[in-house]
């Protein structure tokens, strides 16, 4: 398959009183439908690094292709159309909004979009209910459901667009082992049904032992590329 992510000559420095250089020429590329991990000390950059592959922040030199497309000539409302289409995200926190159930969440990405949410939509999210295994708690709402749950609900969201990538940033830095193990394992599944291109961000090393592929960055650098 190709890439569907690249990274050519990032490079990414804070400017203040002292500016502070994080991230010094990094040129990485994932292939469509990998399972990959980037490790890292806290500060290493590692953070700053997926925020830039997410578009959520844009380096101070070097280009990124999300699908093949250069994100550098994209104003602030085409990159908002990438991302809901292209990239789904899970957090440590789920970030989902307490007012509503948990379909409604899953269902939100539509929403943002401006898409109508009709029947085909709502039995889509459904099946995701099924595929993360919350189906039984997907009318309570997110504070009626435990944290796996919760987690379980936000990679759905994630994966209501049918995004090609997933960013995961410490996903399960909240969670009990048993249940960090249950959410990897489900990552797998989806990887593995899907084909989605998954990236997750961990300083756990035991945790990014179970990808395809470590990416460790230290000190804004690669300092290692393993496929396994």
């Amino acid at each position: 398959m190709g890439n569907v992510l690249e990274l050519k000559g990032i490079e990414k420095t804070y400017f203040g009183a002292v500016d502070t250089k994080v991230l010094h020429g990094i040129d990485l590329a994932f292939e469509e439908g990998s399972f990959n991990s980037i490790i890292g000390q806290s500060g290493s950059g590692k953070s700053t690094l997926l925020n830039i592959i997410g578009t959520l922040d844009k380096p101070t030199k070097g280009l990124v292709f999300v699908d093949g497309q250069d994100t550098s000539k994209m104003g602030k409302m085409k990159l908002a159309k990438l991302r809901n289409q292209t990239i789904g995200f899970v957090f440590q926190f789920h970030y989902l909004l307490p007012e509503f159930t948990a379909l409604e969440n899953i269902l939100m990405p539509i929403q943002i979009s401006g898409k109508r949410v009709d029947g085909k939509t709502k039995a889509k999210a459904e099946e995701l209910c099924e595929l993360v295994g919350i189906s039984e708690v997907r009318n309570n709402n997110s504070t009626k459901m435990s944290g796996g749950q919760q987690q379980r609900c936000a990679i759905a969201r994630a994966l209501m667009n049918q995004p090609k990538i997933i960013l995961a940033d410490e996903p399960t830095g909240n969670l009990d082992s048993d249940t960090t193990a249950q959410i990897y394992s489900l990552f797998r599944d989806v990887n593995a049904k899907l084909k989605t291109t998954f990236i997750i961000v961990t300083h756990d090393r035991r945790i990014a032992e179970e990808a395809d592929r470590i990416v460790e960055i230290k000190d804004g650098r690669v300092f290692l590329d393993i496929k396994r």
